[in-house]
């Protein structure tokens, strides 16, 4: 029993540091510039800003970043689908 109050504090833990790993990376900026197009994007993969031959595109910007959020909810219904054989994979090894 104390085994499951354990387990469920370290799982705590783990979820707090990914939180502020998480946290650090969003505050990361990379900038790439090419052929009169730059971006520029946080650790989290989100798009800060977009230019293209100057001009801001903050429009195009926000579509993209709503299709990734749209992706990564898709990602994560599939990995939590498959979570169930993948569990039980993973139970065998250890």
């Amino acid at each position: 029993m104390f085994d499951k109050f354990k387990q469920g504090a370290d799982t705590l833990k783990a979820i707090n540091k990914l939180r502020q790993i998480q946290n650090q990376l969003s505050k990361e900026r990379v900038t790439f510039e090419e052929n009169g197009v730059k971006v520029v994007l946080s650790g989290d993969l989100k798009i800060k800003t977009l230019e293209v031959d100057g001009e801001e595109q903050e429009r195009v910007s926000a579509v993209l970043n709503k299709a990734y959020e749209k992706t990564q909810k898709v990602v994560a219904q599939k990995m939590q689908e498959m979570g169930g054989g993948l569990q039980g994979l993973l139970g065998n090894l250890g």
